[in-house]
């Protein structure tokens, strides 16, 4: 039980790095050897990703975003771990164009390292919804 609570934690840590655009923060949730599968753009590491979802302060960036995810399963093994995520994302320019809506899943597994959970690999498959 002391797992998924330190998993669900670093769950709100990723989430929130990503509004925040807390660079640092996503950082620390994710292993140094980590691959991201991302539609469009194929694989990224940890730092390529981490940048991507971070991002920037949101006073800085363009864009507002509203993301929301929630955790659908969540399953320890040992020092291992997958989540099964749903997330949707508003992605609305600040200059007024049309908003973007995004929806998918992720598949996240995660690894106990060092005492502590990240990411280790993981498999995206949000993209823009059709109007």
């Amino acid at each position: 039980m002391r797992d998924e609570q330190e998993i669900r934690e670093l769950f709100n840590n990723w989430i929130k790095s990503t509004t925040e655009g807390n660079l640092e923060l996503a950082r620390q949730c994710i292993a140094d050897d980590a691959v991201f599968l991302v539609p469009g753009v194929g694989e990224m590491n940890k730092e390529s990703f981490a940048q991507a979802a971070a991002g920037g302060s949101p006073e800085e960036s363009p864009i507002d975003f509203d993301l929301n995810s929630k955790i659908r399963e969540l399953k320890v093994f040992g020092d291992q771990a997958y989540l099964w995520i749903e997330s949707t994302l508003v992605c609305s320019p600040k200059n007024g164009d049309p908003a973007t809506l995004m929806a998918g899943h992720s598949l996240s597994i995660l690894e106990k390292r060092d005492g502590g959970w990240q990411i280790i690999r993981d498999a995206n498959t949000m993209t823009a919804v059709p109007e």
